[in-house]
């Protein structure tokens, strides 16, 4: 067994590394703490001026918030010099990328299939949620809002147990390296499907509301995760020389300003707002659903953050109390839940950084959503976005808990 188990194993690492040119996750991840204006400057500097590939798993953003960067073998030097001509300390969070990349996900067993602790393809995500849907057919149905630009169908699927109630969306994996996230609203589909009839908390909650859950908004950028790098963050939309654009800076609210960048960059606006069809697929369906829509939910990792509009200014809107009262309920019933895990609650602006075209802002400002919120999944940089899948559990089992606890929260006028 151990032979086979091994053997498995090491299968996996040459099969998943064989996608991948040689040595594309080699380096190191290095976080620097800026005490200064001009900190920022320069760590900004290191890829606008001195043109080194890096990349910025937290960007710098304000004095005092973590920034951890993403060094290849051969710039490593280059910037550790560098580093030390702006006398900015660093530590390491992740002194061999590859090796945890291919630690990342166990696996798969024998019986091979979607397997709730390890990460799943996207096939294999959409098998389970039509199967989970199908065996729970009094409450889910699966939809698709429409079509990737590479073809796929950006499947959803909701959950109701009748009646005309208000309705939440809780879409996931919009940035496609972060993979905590669809694992995780697949397993709150199945914890409200197969709890509805064992748990009075769960059935609370469903019977409150519908949900309506996207676990890969962006199912392209996952595809490729898979097959050709996995730290691609954006869409694979072709525009001009350049690839892909942020689908969380593609919403037409206060587009194209602070937090966004030009072309070929992880943080691209695109060319217009909504010029990427999985952005504008969803918001076609969210418009002819706002009469009835009561809450938004956009799930990202990392930083373990639970977010309130604005991200475009650093001020509050008008349900800004409500808001963050209900915010607080589910950081605490989400620390509460069996790992201690710790989430701040306010506005992003605030507590991560500014960024415009978002969709907690489009949400809150264009449909005049209550209940808007963006999450930061587990964990603080550790791992980073290439969290050990022993984590996805665990993460869900808290997550879940924070939603029952905020839907049990919300006034429903």
């Amino acid at each position: 067994m151990f032979v086979f188990r091994l053997t498995s194993f090491l299968c996996f690492a040459v099969l998943y590394l064989t996608f991948t040119e040689a040595g594309q996750y080699d380096g190191k991840v290095f976080r620097v703490v800026p005490q200064t204006d001009e900190d920022i400057k320069n760590l900004r500097s290191l890829e606008a001026d001195y043109g080194l590939d890096v990349d910025f798993w937290q960007a710098p953003s304000q004095v005092g918030r973590n920034v951890d960067i993403y060094v290849h073998e051969q710039d490593l030097s280059t910037v550790v010099d560098l580093l030390k001509k702006f006398t900015l300390n660093y530590t390491v969070l992740i002194d061999d990328v590859e090796s945890a990349v291919v630690n990342e996900n166990p696996p798969k067993s024998r019986a091979g299939g979607f397997q709730y602790n390890r990460y799943n393809t996207l096939s294999q995500i959409y098998a389970e949620l039509r199967s989970l849907a199908s065996s729970h057919s009094n409450l889910a149905s699966v939809f698709s809002t429409g079509r990737s630009y590479e073809g796929n169908e950006q499947l959803a699927v909701k959950i109701s147990s009748g009646g005309n109630k208000k309705s939440y969306f809780v879409n996931c994996g919009i940035h496609a390296r972060e993979w905590i996230t669809p694992a995780t609203c697949m397993y709150m589909i199945r914890e409200m499907l197969t709890k509805y009839n064992q748990d009075s908390s769960v059935k609370r909650m469903v019977d409150k509301m519908d949900w309506v859950i996207m676990p890969s908004l962006n199912p392209d950028g996952y595809k490729y995760t898979w097959s050709g790098n996995r730290m691609w963050r954006r869409t694979r939309t072709r525009h001009g020389s350049c690839i892909g654009a942020d689908p969380n800076r593609n919403w037409n609210y206060k587009w194209g300003g602070v937090g966004t960048s030009s072309r070929c960059s992880d943080t691209y606006h695109g060319p217009r707002p909504f010029s990427e069809v999985e952005t504008y697929n969803v918001a076609k369906y969210l418009l002819k659903q706002r009469r009835n829509l009561i809450g938004y939910m956009d799930i990202h990792a990392y930083s373990q953050l639970w977010m309130t509009p604005w991200g475009y200014k650093k001020a509050y809107p008008n349900d800004n109390g409500e808001q963050v009262r209900v915010g607080n309920i589910a950081a605490t019933a989400l620390k509460n839940a069996g790992y201690g895990t710790t989430y701040k609650v306010g506005p992003s602006s605030v507590i991560i950084y500014a960024t415009t075209g978002s969709t907690g802002d489009w949400a809150s400002g264009v449909l005049g959503v209550k209940y808007s919120y963006a999450l930061e999944l587990r964990d603080k940089g550790r791992y980073g976005f290439i969290l050990p899948a022993n984590q996805i559990i665990p993460t869900g089992h808290e997550t879940f808990a924070a939603m029952k606890a905020m839907a049990n929260a919300m006034k429903m006028s």
